[in-house]
């Protein structure tokens, strides 16, 4: 639970290794997850493999995709499972199996990585891949979820990363 909602992102579950991403599907660069921040030698002359296939991502900027934070809309969720005859559930055990996100007019643009209910900020988080074009904070998704054996969709909208952090303490 404290890792989604930190934002911190876990082997084989958010992503693969590079020793079992057999297809382009599983295969993401550190851009890609948003460890680009751990890139600081790309500029000197320090090598390393894979430096120059970083470079040209950068500078051709060919990401495909942007591993972000949703957030579940709570009233859309409590609507989709009170017009089921349902109590909304609150479940904080994290799902690790991929759960796919849509735009408004219904056409698959990501999937969520990890997902689960944060009693600390009393909503619904998640970690997910979305193209370029909704990975800026605040870009409408749906959320699709299984209500009484039939998928539906429930408004989300993404987020940066993390979802919390707390201020820290010191002595």
């Amino acid at each position: 639970m404290t890792r989604i909602e930190a934002g911190l992102l876990l082997l084989n579950v958010d992503f693969a290794s590079s020793l079992f991403a057999w297809t382009d599907a599983d295969r993401a660069t550190p851009f890609e997850l948003g460890l680009g921040w751990m890139l600081k030698g790309l500029d000197d002359d320090r090598r390393f493999i894979g430096r120059d296939a970083l470079r040209r991502e950068l500078a051709g900027r060919t990401s495909r995709f942007r591993t972000t934070g949703i957030v579940v809309d709570r009233r859309d969720w409590n609507r989709v499972h009170d017009e089921a005859g349902l109590v909304p559930p609150m479940d904080h055990t994290p799902l690790g199996e991929e759960m796919f996100l849509y735009d408004d007019d219904g056409a698959q643009v990501g999937y969520a990585t990890s997902f689960m209910y944060s009693p600390a900020l009393q909503r619904h988080i998640g970690i997910a891949r979305v193209p370029l074009a909704s990975a800026a904070p605040g870009s409408r998704v749906n959320l699709e979820i299984p209500v009484n054996h039939r998928y539906v969709h429930v408004a989300a909208a993404t987020t940066r990363l993390p979802h919390l952090n707390p201020q820290r303490k010191t002595a």
